[in-house]
C-alpha cells in the first residue's frame, strides 16, 4: 500500500469515475485501474461497485476513506512542513578555509549542504592556516576550517581525516625499488611542499636520525603545483591523501610507506572562536558539516 494508491482511491470515490480521477492525476484509465487492483488484493475486500457509468463505494470502500484521507493528509501535512521548514531557513554562511580545501573539500560539502538548505548563501575566503586563524579569532567570518590547527581561544571540530604520503611518478627511481629505504629517497629527487612546516619538520627529522640530507629539487606552497611536479616527473613529494586519491586509483601517481617516515595525520578541522554568537545559518553548516 503506498501514497500513489490511497490517492487514486480518494480521487475515485470524491469524483465517482475512474476517468475523472486520471484526468486530474495525470494518469491514464487502465493505471487508475490497476492501483485499485492492487489495494483490493491488499485490503481483501472490494472498494468500488460498478452500475453502468457509475462508480460507488463498497461499504468496504465507505469504511477505509477516512483512513485513507487521514493518511494522505497526514503525508501532505509532513510534505509542507519540511518544505516550509527549508523555505524558513535562509542566510549566509561567512567561512574562511585554507587554499587545499577551497579546491578539493569545500565544493561537495556545499553542494551537499545545499540540497537541503537551498536558501542559505555562502561567502568564503581563502588563505593559509595562520590567515584562516586570524579571520576566525577577529571574527570577520563566523567560522573556519584549516588542517590541524590549536589555539587557546578556538573549538575545534574533526570533519574529514586525512594524512601525508609519499607520492611519484611510475618513472621515478623509487618505482624501481620493492622496498625503498630512507637512504633511497634521500638520495631521489624531491619536492617539498609547504617547507617550514610542522609536517616537514617531523619529515626532517627523520633524515637527520640517520644523517642523511634529502635531495630537494623544488620547493613549492602549492597543493596542484607540488602535484603537477610529480606528475611531470620532476620529484617526489609528500602531499595529503585526499588530494591525490584519484591519481592513486587511475595509476598516474604511485605510493609507498618507507620505514623511518611517521605517519603524518593533518585532518580537517572546523573552527570557531570560543564563547562567539553563532547565528542560525552557521549553527546549520557546522551542525551538517561534523555530523
Amino acid at each position: 500500500m503506498n501514497f500513489d494508491q490511497l490517492e487514486a482511491f480518494i480521487y475515485i470515490a470524491n469524483t465517482g469515475s475512474f476517468s475523472k480521477a486520471g484526468e486530474l492525476l495525470f494518469l491514464s484509465q487502465p493505471s487508475i485501474s490497476s492501483k485499485i487492483k492492487v489495494l483490493e488484493k491488499e485490503l481483501g475486500a472490494p472498494l468500488f461497485e460498478r452500475n453502468y457509468s457509475n462508480v460507488y463505494l463498497t461499504e468496504e470502500g465507505e469504511t477505509f476513506l477516512a483512513f485513507a484521507q487521514a493518511a494522505v493528509d497526514s503525508i501532505q501535512k509532513g510534505k509542507r512542513s519540511i518544505q516550509k521548514r527549508n523555505e524558513l531557513f535562509d542566510g549566509e554562511v561567512v567561512l574562511s578555509i585554507v587554499f587545499s580545501g577551497a579546491g578539493y573539500f569545500l565544493p561537495s560539502s556545499i553542494q551537499a549542504f545545499r540540497d537541503t538548505y537551498p536558501n542559505i548563501k555562502f561567502s568564503v575566503f581563502s588563505g593559509h592556516s595562520d590567515q584562516v586563524l586570524d579571520m576566525v579569532l577577529n571574527q570577520d567570518v563566523s567560522a573556519g576550517i584549516v588542517r590541524s590547527i590549536y589555539h587557546p581561544q578556538i573549538e575545534s571540530f574533526c570533519i574529514e581525516e586525512d594524512e601525508m604520503i609519499l607520492v611519484y611518478h611510475s618513472d621515478h627511481p623509487l618505482s624501481k625499488l620493492d622496498k625503498p629505504t630512507l637512504e633511497d629517497l634521500a638520495n631521489s629527487p624531491l619536492i617539498l611542499y609547504k617547507p617550514e612546516t610542522k609536517d616537514w619538520k617531523l619529515i626532517q627529522n627523520a633524515f637527520k636520525k640517520v644523517e642523511l640530507a634529502p635531495n630537494i629539487v623544488a620547493e613549492i606552497d602549492s597543493i596542484d603545483g607540488a602535484k603537477e611536479m610529480v606528475k611531470n616527473n620532476i620529484g617526489a613529494s609528500f602531499l595529503p591523501y585526499f588530494s591525490v586519491k584519484n591519481d592513486l586509483h587511475n595509476g598516474l601517481l604511485h605510493t609507498i610507506k618507507i620505514d623511518g617516515i611517521p605517519k603524518i595525520e593533518r585532518d580537517f578541522e572546523l573552527i570557531i572562536k570560543k564563547e562567539q554568537t553563532v547565528d542560525d545559518a552557521t549553527k546549520l553548516f557546522i551542525d551538517f558539516i561534523t555530523n
